[in-house]
């Protein structure tokens, strides 16, 4: 770098601590401990991540805006970002897309709201009243949206709908993020507006901003870090470093693999004061390899437990989560994704086009700004080094084992690669051509594109309904809907549904264990009713519908069907209610309509007072 920053004590210091805090997180602490930690202060250390940024941010768009008003241009463009986000919800249906990740986000946003612990939960109840959770686990994902979910909890009370909500100010926040920037590297307003635009014919963003994910969210720190490194690389000061720091903490806790921006805003820091001369170095700073802490400890999760990685289920034989050999295989399915004309896939055919056709000729202004070539301007060496970390990201998923982006579950995967070629696009015609009318003809493009292919694949949504566990998902939002007393218990695979609904759930498998304490609760009339939710395939040869494995709660159950419905071709969705259980030592029948006394109370208050302790104690015990 240089001899001003080689012997700058501070610097040695703080690589020196960042070190430590990681080998204290990674080895040192014992996995339970470690696990102990993140619940216990994951909340509070990202709490003052984000009261830290927030300041940063306040001041420097002080500073930055100061006498700053809207011109025309940035009018339009503001018209255009509403008018895109507008459409996006006009076209989707607010619900869960991705299953059982926007699940599991929901369920520790609500232990963020209720417990301030970034778990999600999986026993929950309402015997005494209020609806509390009994028992918790701590997710593999980073919990930096679910905090942002459970601050709207804190704000606007619970609501399984506030992601939803979210990721609809969050698709605003990024187009307008995309027009700066865009705009930014090509010098035009219309190279914002085109940024725009191509995303706007895009529909996989259309199903992200009516979702529950963290991919927007994702996508917002991603072009935020980008616009911050950019400030920075203008003007290196303090407030510029410790503003970009921060957020590159926050964009490594929204998803695993955002945490490798952290290594090219380091590069890009260091730049910046090797050129300034001196090293501003903020308080804050001191406080990153703390802050960045709690990511490491949580990533721990996929060491202690090798099935995080899924590859049983869903690698078809995988035995390691990466390696070159996916590659080949990964780049057919991501080809298929990208040219997909059938309208089952939400992509761009012009976006995608465009893209891959910019991407080679990105990759050669790269090696010219490195060379040096463009005399150096500052602004392009900073967008070199983001540019090189999100090539790097869209590396790791072509050799991921499960990153084949035609995927149902896998196509989000695609958006920082989207990202990248909206950045290559506009380079290449900011530095390649010449022609006076490109901003003009690209924007018509993308808007004919958005006629043509963009708005039919939206308004049709094949892409979603082709999708088994959404459609599942979705019956279950419209089960509730017809049921609103919720005082009912549902025994369900994906059980973690119902108890973000603050309905008492179990799992099928807990249920089969715990049978007699179902028994005990049906006897006892602890809920109006239980349901079992179940999946049945149908025998295309003989039409006899053979219940999934899985689904099965085992011997001694009387089931009665109440909703049936077709999920997919050649398969059942079941709701039935639990009529009879039948165990070693009886039958227990669930109640009529209206539950009958027998005879009148004879006991004092105080000793149905104590009776009510014991009967609520040993109630909870058998809650399966």
């Amino acid at each position: 770098m240089g001899i001003t920053l080689l012997k700058d004590r501070r610097l040695w210091l703080l690589g020196l601590l960042g070190v430590l805090a990681f080998v204290v997180a990674r080895w040192s602490i014992p996995t339970d401990r470690a696990f102990h930690l993140v619940v216990k202060t994951g909340y509070w250390v990202m709490l003052a991540t984000v009261l830290l940024f927030g300041r940063a941010l306040w001041r420097l768009a002080k500073v930055d805006m100061a006498g700053w008003r809207p011109d025309r241009a940035e009018w339009w463009a503001l018209g255009l970002v509403l008018a895109t986000a507008g459409l996006w919800q006009a076209h989707e249906k607010h619900g869960f897309k991705i299953l059982a990740d926007e699940v599991l986000l929901l369920g520790t946003s609500m232990d963020l709201h209720y417990n301030r612990e970034p778990t999600y939960p999986i026993r929950a109840t309402d015997v005494q009243g209020p609806y509390q959770v009994l028992q918790s686990v701590l997710d593999k994902r980073p919990f930096f949206f679910p905090f942002v979910v459970g601050l709207v909890h804190d704000l606007t009370g619970y609501r399984s709908a506030n992601p939803f909500y979210v990721n609809m100010v969050l698709s605003v926040v990024f187009l307008t993020l995309v027009y700066v920037l865009a705009r930014r590297i090509g010098g035009s307003p219309w190279a914002g507006a085109l940024g725009v635009l191509l995303f706007a014919g895009l529909p996989l963003m259309a199903q992200q901003a009516a979702g529950g994910g963290f991919e927007l969210l994702n996508l917002v720190m991603l072009t935020g870090v980008m616009l911050l490194a950019l400030r920075y690389a203008a003007k290196p000061d303090a407030l510029a470093v410790e503003t970009l720091c921060l957020a590159a903490v926050l964009l490594a806790q929204t998803r695993y693999e955002s945490a490798i921006m952290i290594l090219p805003v380091a590069i890009i820091v260091l730049w910046g004061w090797q050129r300034a001369g001196r090293v501003d170095l903020p308080a804050t700073l001191w406080l990153l390899p703390v802050l960045l802490m709690p990511y490491v400890l949580q990533n721990r999760r996929f060491g202690s437990d090798a099935g995080l990685w899924e590859l049983a289920g869903q690698g078809g034989g995988a035995t390691e989560p990466f390696g070159l050999h996916y590659l080949p295989d990964n780049l057919g399915h991501a080809l298929a994704f990208f040219f997909d004309t059938t309208g089952f896939q939400p992509n761009s055919l012009l976006f995608a086009g465009a893209g891959l056709l910019a991407l080679p000729l990105f990759g050669i202004w790269i090696t010219r700004v490195l060379r040096g070539e463009d005399h150096g301007n500052r602004q392009n060496v900073a967008l070199v080094a983001m540019g090189l970390g999100l090539l790097a990201i869209n590396a790791l998923f072509m050799v991921y084992f499960w990153g084949q982006f035609d995927h149902p579950v896998i196509r989000r995967l695609s958006l920082p690669l989207h990202v990248c070629m909206m950045i290559a696009i506009v380079c290449v015609l900011t530095h390649w051509v010449r022609w006076r009318g490109k901003w003009h003809f690209a924007c018509a493009l993308a808007v004919l594109a958005l006629l043509v292919q963009g708005l039919p694949v939206m308004a049709k949504r094949a892409y979603e309904k082709d999708y088994t566990p959404g459609v599942e998902m979705a019956w279950r939002q419209e089960f509730i809907d017809h049921h609103p007393a919720r005082d009912f218990l549902f025994i369900d695979q994906d059980s973690i549904f119902w108890v973000t609904q603050r309905i008492p759930a179990t799992p099928i498998k807990q249920a089969q264990l715990r049978k007699e304490g179902l028994a005990y609760h049906l006897r006892n009339h602890s809920f109006s009713a239980m349901y079992v939710f179940q999946r049945f395939k149908v025998n295309d040869q003989t039409g006899e519908l053979v219940l999934d494995e899985a689904d099965d709660v085992g011997p001694g159950f009387a089931l009665e069907p109440v909703w049936e419905k077709r999920i997919a071709t050649l398969l059942i969705g079941r709701i039935s209610r639990i009529t009879e259980i039948t165990e070693e030592d009886g039958r227990v029948t669930a109640a009529t309509e209206f539950v009958q006394s027998e005879k009148s109370e004879t006991r004092t208050p105080e000793q149905i007072e104590k009776a009510k302790a014991e009967y609520l104690d040993y109630w909870i015990k058998q809650l399966p």
